[in-house]
Parts: structure tokens; sequence; C-alpha cells
């Protein structure tokens, strides 16, 4: 490794720049909508008025890779003379019906609304973005620093 240096550092670099470009797109992906609503989004009061059960697919850390199911809360909420309903995105543990929650939706299509959970509004995208966007500008650093000298030793 110490005589192929340069290689090791070539190759740490791409590793990198790769890593944090699918983590940059994999949060741009989840979390485009949801930082959508985040910016442009109007806020405004809704109820709990059901709940809908989801598979969320195969859970491996079991003993018996069972389904890992959710209860996503459903939504009412009005916009003008509209009356909107929406699932959320997340199981929240509790199941209590005729509960008041702020909504945030977008005005211009107000279905695409989400439950405000100010700290939950940017989880998981938000640090898998951070993660891609930091790999991303180590490589770039990286690849600007001047290739190491063997011979010019202090």
């Amino acid at each position: 490794m110490v005589s192929n240096k340069e290689k090791v550092l070539r190759c740490t670099r791409i590793a990198l720049a790769v890593t944090g470009l699918f983590l940059l797109l994999l949060g741009y992906y989840i979390g485009r909508e949801h930082f959508h609503l985040i910016r442009e989004g109007v806020r405004t009061q809704g109820t709990i008025v059901g709940y809908k059960q989801e598979n969320l697919g195969r859970d491996y850390s079991r003993a018996a890779n069972s389904d890992t199911i959710a209860l996503l809360p459903i939504v009412k909420f009005q916009t003008g003379d509209r009356v909107v309903q929406f699932k959320d995105w997340m199981d929240s543990g509790k199941r209590l019906l005729n509960v008041r929650v702020t909504v945030l939706y977008d005005p211009a299509n107000p279905s695409s609304a989400m439950i405000d959970r100010p700290v939950w509004n940017w989880i998981p995208w938000a640090p898998t973005f951070v993660v891609g966007l930091f790999l991303i500008l180590v490589a770039a650093k990286a690849w600007l620093r001047p290739p190491i000298n063997e011979g010019a030793k202090s």
C-alpha cells in the first residue's frame, strides 16, 4: 500500500465521490416533497380521522423475518371551500382519533400534505443529503490538493 499510495488515494477519492453522490441523490429523492412543503407550504389545522395499515416490507432484524406493519394516520383538513384528506408518511405509535394536528400543505396541490412535526420534517432525508454533500466536498478537496511528493521531505 505504501508503494501505491497515489493509486490508493485516487481510489479513495473516487469512492468518496461516488458514495457522496449516491447519498446526495437519495436524500434529494426521498426529501424533495417534504422540502417543498417546508419552503412553500401553508400551515393549517387538521384532524386525525382514521388509520391505514401499511406493509413496509420485511424486517430481517427479527428472528422470524416478519413483515413490518405501520398504522399511518389519515388526516382531514379544510382549505377554502375544499375538504382534503391525506395519509401521513409516519406512524406516530399512538392510535388517537379526532386529535387536532398542524398540517403543512401545498396551496397549489392541497393533497400534497403532511403533519407538521418540526424536527421530523427533516428526518431521514436531510441528514442523508448533508452527509452526501460532505463526502463530495471532501473528495473535491482531496482532488484539488497537490499530489504527494515522497522525495520532498522536511
